[in-house]
């Protein structure tokens, strides 16, 4: 998996806190989303959010997962397969770097529906690149299409789900081994095997 895909996945956390419009959901929710690049076939990939404490988990189909703590800049990816927690800085900076979103730019183009909800389009631009959003009142992302020097992504919800999350379903396992990153190595751990 390419770090394009990475940035998609963290597009799936509830981000750009600091942005109009507020982009970090009020309740907690589940949403089941598709995946889709130009470099890779589409993916299913299940955000779970805990609004309270601003923790998100993503997993996908490739056996890992993701945590995130929104306001603590941290990102780790647990591996079961290796029966690992990854410290990743190349992840961590990148949700940081969305979470705050300080120069980005909000243009409202519309209003759409996926996944059984209404949201608002904007066009979100920044010096990444530019990206499509829909986004509920509530503030979920129901729709995502970016594009920056990595390529393009597609990101659509195919359902959306509002109930409790607890804390513990974003903590990483007990027992696992931590492994720690250099920057750049993510990048090569992820890239699909041929």
């Amino acid at each position: 998996m390419k770090i394009l895909a990475l940035a998609a996945i963290a597009a799936l956390t509830p981000v750009l806190a600091k942005a109009a419009p507020s982009f970090l959901p009020t309740r907690d929710v589940t949403v089941n989303y598709t995946l889709a690049s130009p470099a890779q076939a589409a993916g299913a990939y299940q955000l779970s959010y805990n609004a309270t404490q601003q923790l998100a988990r993503v997993d996908g189909p490739n056996g890992y997962y993701v945590l995130a703590n929104l306001p603590g800049a941290q990102a780790e990816i647990v591996v079961p397969a290796m029966h690992a927690i990854v410290q990743a800085p190349d992840f961590s900076a990148l949700t940081a770097e969305i979470y705050q979103a300080d120069n980005a730019k909000f243009t409202p183009i519309g209003s759409g529906h996926y996944a059984g909800l209404e949201c608002r389009k904007y066009l979100v631009t920044d010096q990444h690149g530019t990206a499509r959003a829909c986004i509920t009142q509530d503030g979920v992302v129901l729709h995502f299409t970016g594009q920056n020097a990595q390529g393009n992504t597609d990101v659509t919800a195919t359902s959306v789900a509002y109930g409790p999350q607890p804390p513990e379903n974003f903590a990483p396992p007990a027992g696992f081994t931590p492994l720690n990153l250099p920057p750049g190595a993510l990048q090569m751990l992820l890239q699909p095997q041929g």
